[in-house]
């Protein structure tokens, strides 16, 4: 009997704590930077750091392994960034370190626990070398909204981004120490996650994007999925791992017509970063293709949020744009997505739009890199998993409906950083697809929940008999819940925002990149909502 019973338990608990570890999603919304300066907005996630907990705004990086916190010394460009007030609003807010009763400060990052390296190949920031090296360094709980966890940070000393636009930076690399955290901590099941940026600047389907860790969401996407192996060598010129090829992009005309931008076997390989803040950074002959297929005229570029795009004021294209990718998938973005309204950030912190004008989400490049941006995922969806070494694309389904599926190895609670294989993962391989899904957490939930019942019928008969020979019949009672297994995010109700103003500047704007001195640089940001979109106060309590 003891052993019946203690079998049960252990059955029992390991349902219990498998309620605890699941896919989570994290929102990517507009979240109020500081509540001093009215619209004061940005587009992140909204995370918790420190004791008391303070409030920033953050940006998922697929490439770094640490993650990055700014404070008061976060050195924005000058040139470009004219008072700290504009500073702190674009970097999401600050975080004050010395108020903060659980930092640590350590020595270096590699003291405090954190990656010994970052990718530093062709194309990535000029400053990510330096990064570890100068940045000051320690410990302190951050929650993205699954729990604080206790990880390793780094607080640049460096303009190592130039300072555009850079919100505080999650690490999600090969070895991020945020995801190893929480796999260790049993929060998550696996080192997976997964990017919907969400739709923005439009009145009909605006909605806010999400980030999920340990899955993906089976509602945010459409058809077959395409996997293929992360690959960071230097040979793929892909600092990120994830590299595709465009084959051709088309312009779709409201008529119906289509008409390719892309010569014939002129295919462009491009490398997937979803922080960057264009849809696509293009050979520039593509973009003038571009523009004399709609008859566009640009005035510039563009000095705002939407950092290099090109600048227009009049004759706006109403269509759409189609990317046709070598591995099968086919992205078809809408009209609101790539022809953005000007948007910057004012001098007292307020965001402004100006919807007089347009902006087109592409950059022209020389001999850069070209990459697929944020923008680009607001039609397509992203998983990465790093326990397979692989990437993952469908097609987009914007829907606010969120279901979340886990992909695991094998389990929460083990270490981090292994090189397991997800269970029953989508297809693997470049270019091909499977309609397997990986494990759905209902399934594994109800099993288990299937197993302690039958156990505990088994042990409650069992004691009984024992009992009715030896007492008195005693009455027994038991009751049980199904466990939650999807973690949905929440809704909440808008507030309104409105541009008044712009800034506008001559020139072209210039960024620094590992591979060249001098790069055009890409930057943009969020949106309008509805009532279908979060909206974000740092208030400390709002979340």
């Amino acid at each position: 009997m003891t052993a019946i019973v203690h079998l049960v338990l252990a059955v029992w608990a390991s349902s219990v704590l498998g309620q605890e570890c699941g896919p989570v999603a994290f929102p990517i919304t507009d979240v109020r930077t500081d509540l001093a300066a009215a619209n004061s907005f940005m587009r992140g996630i909204p995370a918790k750091i420190g004791t008391p907990p303070q409030d920033i705004v953050m940006l998922p990086w697929a490439e770094l392994n640490n993650t990055y916190i700014y404070d008061e010394q976060s050195d924005c460009d000058p040139s470009i960034i004219f008072n700290e007030q504009i500073c702190k609003v674009r970097r999401g807010g600050y975080f004050i370190e010395t108020d903060s009763t659980s930092f640590s400060k350590t020595s270096d990052l590699i003291s405090a626990g954190g990656a010994s390296q970052e990718i530093t190949t062709t194309g990535t920031e000029i400053g990510v070398k330096r990064l570890i090296s100068t940045s000051l360094a320690g410990r302190d709980r951050l929650d993205v909204g699954s729990g604080f966890v206790n990880i390793p940070l780094g607080i640049p000393r460096l303009r190592w981004d130039n300072g555009y636009t850079t919100l505080h930076a999650l690490g999600l690399g090969s070895n991020s120490t945020y995801l190893n955290a929480l796999v260790q901590a049993g929060q998550i099941p696996s080192r997976v996650w997964s990017l919907f940026w969400g739709r923005m600047w439009t009145d009909f389907d605006a909605m806010d994007g999400s980030l999920v860790l340990g899955g993906y969401d089976r509602e945010k996407v459409i058809g077959r999925n395409f996997t293929q192996p992360l690959d960071y060598s230097e040979e793929t010129g892909c600092w990120t791992g994830m590299k595709v090829t465009v084959n051709s992009l088309l312009v779709n005309f409201r008529n119906g017509s289509d008409f390719s931008i892309m010569p014939r076997n002129s295919a462009v390989q491009c490398c997937i970063v979803p922080q960057r803040q264009l849809l696509w950074e293009a050979p520039s002959g593509i973009v003038d293709a571009f523009e004399a297929a709609t008859q566009m005229k640009n005035i510039g570029f563009s000095f705002g949020l939407h950092w290099s795009a090109r600048l227009y004021n009049s004759s706006f294209f109403d269509g759409e744009l189609s990317f046709l990718l070598s591995n099968g998938l086919q992205v078809r973005v809408p009209n609101s997505q790539f022809l953005t309204p000007f948007v910057d950030v004012a001098r007292n912190g307020s965001r402004v739009v100006d919807r007089s004008k347009r902006e087109l989400l592409m950059n022209g490049l020389a001999d850069q890199p070209a990459t697929l941006g944020r923008y680009f995922f607001t039609s397509a969806y992203l998983m990465v998993d790093h326990d397979a070494k692989t990437f993952t694309m469908w097609q987009a389904n914007p829907s606010v409906k969120s279901s979340l599926v886990a992909v695991s190895k094998g389990g929460c609670g083990g270490t981090a950083g292994g090189t397991g294989t997800a269970a029953n993962p989508p297809s693997t391989g470049t270019g091909s697809s499977s309609q397997e899904t990986p494990s759905n957490t209902g399934a594994i939930a109800g099993g288990v929940v299937g197993g302690v019942a039958v156990l505990a019928i088994i042990a409650a008969v069992f004691l009984i008999r024992r009992r009715r020979n030896r007492d008195p019949p005693v009455s027994t009672e038991g009751a049980s819940d199904s466990p939650e297994v999807y973690h949905k995010p929440q809704y909440l109700p808008p507030q309104e925002i409105h541009g008044t103003n712009m800034y506008h500047h001559g020139g072209k704007p210039v960024e620094l990149r590992a591979d060249n001195e001098l790069q055009p640089p890409q930057y943009i940001h969020s949106g309008k909502r509805d009532s279908r979109r979060t909206v974000h106060e740092l208030d400390g309590g709002r979340f």
